[in-house]
């Protein structure tokens, strides 16, 4: 997982969310064994897909359940979505994208070219905080084996939206179920080390949480993906631990570094945080000091 799977899906697609027919969605129909054919889904009855190849005046009828994969044509605005994506823009990512997918929500449980779109959704879903729809997403396309690389990164976000949903016992089941909390040394990947920092993390164990994100900064320095958030969790470690100088000289360094990203509005966020944790320290020891004089 060496590239962000949005980054992919953002560089290998064309431009604008434009309307589609629902009534007729143009696609490759591709069965078992690779026998295909170019058309449209004109219809959907129940379990039999109704998809016209231009050949004859009437549609064949095709099982939903028989079909190894439809290859719908897409249209995407990559400037428009690079330029979102560029300002932090997430809600508006996710009505571009939720847009594109609606005119093939019928055809949802059927295996499609559409598993990188969803995967994009998943993760920005997951940038806003909105966990239940991210474990939505990500339960769908946990079940799609077809791209290994897609399946292993639902993975990672089910695991995430879990443990920042403070759902730690789910989180856990996940992480030993594809034994993710097992060899955690330092080649490990950087997102299994996160995960189970994080989720060490939730259960206030600072201590060996802090060891993993030293993992991942020490040996994964050309990987912005996860040395980024992990800073970043580095800097929540410390303001958790009351280690308010070591949180700001982190916010400081993100600041620095990563200008301008989402790790960055996080950081100041987190700035305003300690700001107010500060004093409100100061104003209880303050207190302290007059009940004892």
């Amino acid at each position: 997982m060496n590239k962000p799977i949005f980054t992919v899906v953002l560089a290998g697609l064309l431009v604008a969310a434009a309307s589609v027919d629902a009534a007729s969605l143009k696609c490759k129909l591709i069965m078992p064994g690779d026998k295909s054919w170019e058309g449209s889904i004109v219809g959907r009855d129940g379990d039999w897909i109704e998809f016209s190849t231009g050949a004859s005046p009437r549609p064949i009828r095709v099982g939903a359940s028989t079909i190894k994969e439809l290859e719908f044509e897409v249209e995407v605005d990559l400037e428009r979505l690079n330029i979102l994506n560029r300002e932090r823009e997430y809600e508006n990512i996710i009505s571009v994208l939720e847009r594109m997918l609606a005119p093939f929500a019928e055809y949802d449980d059927i295996p499609s070219n559409l598993t990188p779109y969803k995967s994009s959704l998943m993760e920005t879903y997951y940038k806003i905080k909105n966990y239940d729809m991210t474990l939505g997403i990500a339960a769908k396309l946990a079940k799609d084996d077809r791209n290994p690389e897609l399946q292993e990164r639902s993975r990672v976000y089910q695991a995430l939206a879990l443990i920042d949903a403070g759902r730690a016992e789910e989180a856990q089941a996940v992480m030993s179920k594809y034994g993710w909390d097992q060899n955690l040394g330092e080649d490990a990947p950087p997102e299994k080390l996160y995960i189970m920092a994080k989720l060490l993390a939730l259960k206030k164990d600072y201590s060996s949480a802090m060891e993993l994100v030293a993992k991942i900064i020490a040996f994964n320095s050309q990987n912005p993906e996860w040395m980024q958030p992990a800073e970043f969790f580095c800097a929540e470690i410390y303001t958790e631990l009351g280690m308010y100088d070591s949180a700001e000289e982190v916010i400081r360094q993100i600041s620095l570094l990563y200008k301008d990203t989402n790790e960055d509005d996080m950081a100041q966020k987190l700035k305003l945080k300690i700001e107010k944790l500060r004093a409100e320290k100061e104003l209880q020891e303050s207190l302290e000091t007059t009940e004892e004089a």
